[in-house]
Order: structure tokens, then sequence, then C-alpha cells
């Protein structure tokens, strides 16, 4: 039903394939899965028209799950997702055409807010904390500090799926849940809920996947032109996010339910803080995803972390000097 609902939602939207040679430029849907400011490198270029610059004529697609962006995917809908990379790790391990050609950010970028009681990690035993869908960036995070604290999600801390990072704030409010990991701007409405930072995870020394580009293996071995062309117009989008703050505040404001100047303040400095430059995958982020998921799917257990990500594209920018003229 879900998956009928989408393709309905994407063709009224979208008449006709996403990407067809339209004068010179190739039309391409592009999703992101939230409002987060790991994704203001690609609100950039989209608000900046630099994907033009590149003869792509772009359009974004909110879709607020990584699982329903790979359904997309593999259905054709959706050429280009930006989603957690654990998505496409699951996707992959069940036999589906998916892999990661570029990072946004390769690093959980979460901090673990908790309502004021809680004071350290431990104080979560018997409590209930919420994360956005089982099996995203949020659930790996919490999973993954639960354990390395000696907690057994599950058993000694429940997980509630809250749908969103807004809505987590919002079962802050009412103790439903306890705590959190938040990105910004939805870390704004945990403050107002009462929480604070327990963990800043940008600095918890542990890479992630936490949002990547992905698309079906045949789609970037059939448009090679198309994905570099992409890539060169994501890269020159994030250095416009770090040098061009008014360009960069504007499309916070458009894409990220930012208004007034304290939000977008935050918004913006938590993307400088994490938006990778040159968005290589990380093995050892991956090797991270496949150890979460080995409990549930034994194929993750032998499955090496090459398998799920081609950094081709990327290196080709960088050996042709394409980062490097970029940020001189």
């Amino acid at each position: 039903m879900k998956r009928t609902i989408f393709s309905c939602l994407v063709v009224l939207t979208f008449v006709g394939r996403m990407v067809l040679p339209a004068d010179a430029r190739d039309r391409l849907a592009n999703g992101y899965s939230s409002a987060s400011g790991v994704f203001a490198g690609l609100w950039v270029a989209q608000e900046g028209r630099i994907f033009e610059k590149y003869d792509i004529d772009s359009h974004l697609v909110l879709i607020a799950s990584g699982s329903l962006m790979v359904q997309a995917m593999l259905g054709g809908d959706l050429p280009i997702a930006g989603a957690a990379g654990s998505a496409a790790v699951d996707a992959s391990l069940g036999g589906a055409d998916v892999v990661m050609f570029g990072t946004m950010v390769k690093v959980p970028a979460f901090y673990i807010m908790a309502l004021p009681e809680i004071k350290t990690i431990d104080d979560l035993r018997g409590k209930a904390v919420g994360v956005t869908r089982f099996g995203s960036s949020t659930d790996f995070t919490m999973r993954y500090v639960l354990r390395k604290q000696g907690l057994e999600p599950g058993r000694d801390v429940t997980l509630i799926q809250t749908g969103d990072l807004f809505a987590a704030a919002a079962m802050l409010r009412t103790r439903a849940i306890v705590a959190a990991p938040f990105s910004s701007p939805a870390n704004l409405r945990a403050e107002e809920a009462g929480a604070r930072v327990l963990m800043n995870m940008g600095k918890a020394g542990v890479y992630f996947p936490h949002d990547a580009f992905m698309a079906r293996r045949s789609f970037i071995n059939a448009n090679a032109d198309l994905t570099r062309r992409f890539l060169k117009a994501y890269g020159e989008a994030v250095y416009r996010l770090f040098t061009d703050k008014e360009l960069s505040r504007r499309a916070i404001a458009k894409y990220g339910r930012a208004s007034d100047a304290k939000t977008l303040d935050t918004v913006y400095q938590y993307a400088v803080d994490y938006v990778d430059k040159i968005p290589y995958n990380s093995r050892e982020g991956i090797q991270e995803v496949l150890n979460q998921i080995a409990p549930r799917n034994p194929k993750a257990k032998t499955a090496k972390p090459e398998e799920f990500y081609d950094d081709r594209f990327v290196k080709e920018l960088e050996t042709q000097g394409f980062y490097k003229q970029l940020w001189k």
C-alpha cells in the first residue's frame, strides 16, 4: 500500500521517467530523508541552481524513511537517494541492486539528548528512548551507545520508533521517552522540551555512513556521465556551503524548516561541522553497520564493506584535481 501511494505521488509530480533529455539537461529526481542540516549541501545545489550548471534539471523529493527511499529507487521512481547508509547495506544484503557512490556525512552526526534526570548513559537502564525507525542512523547510534555502556537494547532499555526527530522532541516533552539522538534543527525542539546534550557523537571516534548517496548499480553503470556531473554539482555546492553563508541560510530556510535567526545559525553551524568536503565512503563505517546487522542477518558476518560502495567517481574527480581546484 505504501509503495502504491508513493508511486502515484511521484508519477503525479514528475510525469514520465525521472531522467530525460530535455534540451541540454537531464531531468533527475533526488531523494533526501529528513529536514536535517546534513543535507545542506544538496539544498544549496538546488537553491543555488548549481545542478543547472552541470546540465541537470534537478527536483528534490523528501521521503522520511530510508527503507521507503530504497523501495522507490528499486521501483525506478527515484534514480538517486540521499539516506542512511544502513538502508543501502540492508537492501544489498537482501539481494537488491543498491550501492553507495558518495557520502554526505560519514560519522554519526547526532547529539544524544536526555531529560535532566538522566545524568549518564547508565541512567537509561529500565527507561524508554527514541529512534526514528529501526535500522536508521538514529537506531544505529542509540544501539551503539547503549552497548558501549554494557546495556542491551530491547532488554535493558526500550527502543521506541518515533517516525522523525521532531516527533521525538514532542515525546520528550510528554515523557514518553527520556532520551533520543538529535540532529539540527530538531535539537532546538529537544532543548525547548527540557532536554540537554548527554553525548556528542561527532566526538565519539566512531565512523558510520550517517547519510550517503545511493543508486542502483545498473543506473550508475548506464549513466556514468550523469553520475559524475551530479557529484561535481554536489561538490561545488558543498564548497558554496562553506563560503557563501547567505545562499546557505536561504537554502536552509527553504528546506530545513528554519525561519528565525537562531535556528538558521544553529543548522548552518551543524552543517559545516559535519558535512564532508570530499564525499568518500568510509570502510570502517560500513563495517560498523555490518556488525550491527549481524545478529539478525547471518550474511552480514561474512560480507566485506567494499561490496556496498563504489568510490570510483569520487576518486576520478579527485585525481583530476576537481576538489583541489575548488578548495585551492
